[in-house]
């Protein structure tokens, strides 16, 4: 679904909200862009607003901290 406006966040924040979580760092390399990669994404959640009144209560670092650690609890389904 999205966080919209509020809750964005690049790759490279989710590679050190990773880090802090699991203590690894991801190697990452830089290339060219090519003609069709996106830039920026931000899902607009405004319809699911209004039509179910729903919105975001996690924020991306708690979400992230939950995930890192129902990983590691379930690292045996990996």
């Amino acid at each position: 679904m999205g966080g919209g406006m509020d809750n964005t966040l690049s790759l490279l924040e989710l590679l050190d909200m990773l880090e802090r979580e699991t203590g690894k760092r991801s190697e990452i390399s830089y290339h060219d862009w090519r003609p069709s990669d996106q830039k920026v994404y931000i899902s607009d959640i405004s319809k699911v607003q209004q039509e179910l009144g729903w919105r975001p209560e996690v924020n991306p670092g708690e979400g992230v901290e939950r995930i890192a650690r129902w990983v590691e609890e379930n690292i045996g389904l990996f």
